[in-house]
């Protein structure tokens, strides 16, 4: 499998280290546990990596030997927003049976639970869009399915989007949000055109 870091992450990572925001570590390790859940599953389901990119935006992991099962598919995607929901609710238990609150801890718990649930969003180049894509392409003719996966991405962005904008004009914050879904979008849509 060919690793590849983008300068932007390189970047990203190195100024992250220098300003000594450990705390950053965190959600870096709820990623690194996530694309590992993507990595046994395709390990067990005997599919064969070809390319680990990893971006600003996050990993991407590609599979050689071309287009595998729907099931394949299916397994390999949910595996790591599975294993980012399971970690969450262990670490959660284990925090409450403590009976005191960790910050650190409660930041794993979050970034965990955020990254699962995002990942599992009907958006096109996320987990959740890849599984609905493989399900709908069973179901349905492959140009079907992908009209109503770029519907349900469109919607998801546009969503997200006008949520980000709310909490920002609303708490002139989540800036981050909005960068993030507008960037999403040009990604997707813009790009293609």
């Amino acid at each position: 499998m060919k690793v590849s870091v983008s300068f932007f992450a390189i970047m990203l990572i190195f100024s992250l280290a220098l300003s000594g925001a450990y705390f950053a570590l965190i959600p870096l390790t709820a990623a690194a546990l996530h694309e590992l859940g993507h990595i046994f599953a395709a390990r067990v389901r005997g599919v064969r990596l070809k390319n680990f990119d990893i971006g600003i935006f996050g990993a991407r992991l590609t599979m050689s030997g071309g287009i595998c099962s729907y099931l394949d598919e299916i397994i390999v995607c949910a595996a790591g927003p599975l294993v980012n929901l399971i970690l969450a609710v262990i670490s959660l238990i284990i925090c409450n049976s403590c009976g005191r609150e960790n910050e650190l801890v409660s930041l794993f718990i979050f970034s965990s639970l955020s990254l699962g649930m995002i990942n599992l969003l009907p958006i096109k180049s996320f987990d959740g869009g890849r599984i609905l894509g493989a399900i709908l392409s069973y179901a349905v003719d492959t140009a079907v399915a992908e009209k109503i996966l770029n519907l349900l991405t469109f919607l998801s962005l546009f969503t997200l989007w006008c949520i980000s904008l709310y909490l920002l004009l609303r708490t002139s914050a989540s800036l981050s949000l909005f960068v993030f879904s507008a960037s999403l979008f040009s990604s997707i849509f813009v790009e293609k055109a």
